[in-house]
């Protein structure tokens, strides 16, 4: 990795930004409870606001999830702009080594285009990143034939990347590396792989906000970095032009305006990378801007539309509105207001003191005093769990459980209306983590959990009656499984 120059920085108002706008975003996020971890937004190629909520830290690696398909194409855009193969290209063809069952005839016509476009033979295509997952992927039988309808495909994905590597000899981490990573200064980023060394280009790479703002900047530039073309000509427009209708798609984002090659669209004529639970980085040609953000907004269905709705309910008109008459409005909220060194040294002052949403509630409850300290029984349960024990103390609060009688406790922290870091030993055994907790009745107490390394969140909903309690537990995300959710329900000790 060579080390890259900082991004260029200015003050709001320099680049046309009016800095209202941007503590209305902030006031946004924190009104509908998102889970923001950080967001970047730059305007004519400078870096105009930087927040990162704690715990979250600059520098820091990130899931992208599925920006990793954009990174992806980019990839397949360096490589036809090589030689190395063409958009027409049959998939099957190039990969026939690692075929050994039969293709069928729509399999056979599945181009390079149609993986990317997400056009290819399936409706819901095979998954696997075990031995033979390329054989798995032509082989199995298609639902019809290619380019007829978009159907998101993950595998399609790391398909692109094995055509990559296929035809360079290389991964697409190692072939990308001076291409583009170093080109733009991206790094430090890692990219996991499938078997056969090749990469996952479906949801594979964790990276920077930084990186992620280059990206955009990349794109925003026309594939062009410090004057030298880093993307071939012409597929930057290409590639986030509307290529088909995505009408069926199950995820929204600004409606379903269409999609490119492994890019979305979006509405004011902008286009974006998208990762699942509110990864993001959002190319708006008309205001010369890059927006980026990560999160996890998994806990609510399609959640990674309110940042997109704060983005454009907030930020872009602070851009568009100061330049025509220097002032404007937002949602019906006026963005006019106090400039100068002063609004400018209380917006970065808020910048740099978030921190990640405090789930609702209150921070006291009468009955806490009941239940402290109190040990209860559990019944039978998948955990293996037979007892547990709550401490409510405020930033020092704990939940154990035991297993055995004189088995070790396997201790969760967290704090009162306070996050507390440290490392979740109930459910990942080793991960980093923040947790808080509020009680948002008086029977009732949440613990939230956010695993800060796979981005995964639990919740623990903590209701007690008389001598009884009872703990469900529930984790939206893709990394525990519905068989990890379940109900704990014990009695008190006497």
């Amino acid at each position: 990795m060579i080390a890259a120059p900082e991004l260029k920085r200015a003050l709001p108002e320099a680049v046309g930004i009016n800095p209202k706008g941007i503590e209305r975003f902030m006031e946004l996020v924190y009104e509908r409870q998102i889970a923001l971890h950080s967001f970047m937004l730059l305007r004519h190629g400078k870096v105009a606001a930087e927040a990162y909520y704690a715990p979250f830290r600059r520098g820091e690696l990130h899931h992208i999830f599925s920006i990793s398909k954009s990174v992806t194409s980019a990839a397949v855009g360096i490589a036809i702009g090589e030689g190395r193969f063409g958009l027409q290209d049959k998939a099957a063809d190039l990969l026939r080594r690692h075929v050994t069952g039969e293709v069928h005839p729509y399999t056979a016509q599945m181009t390079v285009e149609h993986l990317l476009k997400m056009a290819t033979v399936y409706r819901r295509a095979p998954y696997s990143e075990a031995e033979g997952w390329i054989n798995l992927y032509l082989t199995s039988p298609p639902q019809h034939p290619p380019g007829f309808s978009f159907a998101y495909d993950t595998a399609g994905t790391n398909m692109l990347c094995a055509i990559v590597q296929e035809t360079t000899g290389q991964t697409v981490h190692e072939y990308l590396q001076p291409r583009l990573f170093d080109a733009i200064g991206m790094g430090p980023l890692e990219w996991k792989s499938c078997a056969g060394n090749i990469n996952n280009g479906g949801s594979g790479i964790r990276c920077t906000t930084d990186g992620l703002a280059r990206l955009g900047q990349l794109y925003l530039q026309g594939g062009i970095w410090d004057g030298k073309r880093v993307l071939p000509e012409g597929w930057v427009d290409r590639s986030t032009a509307r290529q088909v209708d995505n009408s069926g798609a199950k995820t929204m984002l600004d409606g379903k305006p269409g999609y490119g090659y492994q890019f979305w669209r979006l509405r004011n004529n902008a286009y974006c990378a998208f990762g699942l639970g509110g990864q993001f980085v959002v190319v708006m040609p008309d205001c010369d801007a890059v927006f980026v953000s990560t999160a996890n907004t998994q806990f609510v269905r399609d959640g990674q539309q309110q940042i997109l709705d704060c983005l454009w309910e907030a930020l872009y008109p602070a851009m568009k509105e100061m330049a025509s008459d220097g002032a404007g409005s937002a949602n019906g909220v006026s963005l006019a207001g106090a400039s100068g060194s002063a609004a400018d040294g209380e917006l970065a002052k808020r910048l740099a003191s978030l921190q990640l949403s405090l789930p609702p509630g209150q921070a006291h409850s009468e009955p806490a005093a009941q239940v402290n300290r109190r040990t209860y029984r559990l019944h039978d349960n998948r955990y293996g769990f037979t007892a547990c024990t709550f401490d409510f103390a405020g930033q020092a609060s704990t939940l154990s459980f035991t297993r055995a009688p004189g088995a070790e406790e396997v201790i969760l922290g967290f704090g009162i209306h306070h996050w507390v870091t440290g490392t979740d030993r109930v459910f990942s055994g080793t991960e980093s983590c923040c947790s808080a907790a509020t009680w948002v009745d008086g029977q009732t107490c949440i613990i939230h959990m956010h695993l800060l390394d796979t981005v995964q969140m639990v919740m623990l909903i903590c209701h007690f009656e008389a001598d009884t309690m009872m703990i469900q537990i529930v984790m939206p995300g893709i990394y525990f499984n519905e068989e990890m959710e379940c109900d704990l329900i014990g009695a008190a000790s006497e």
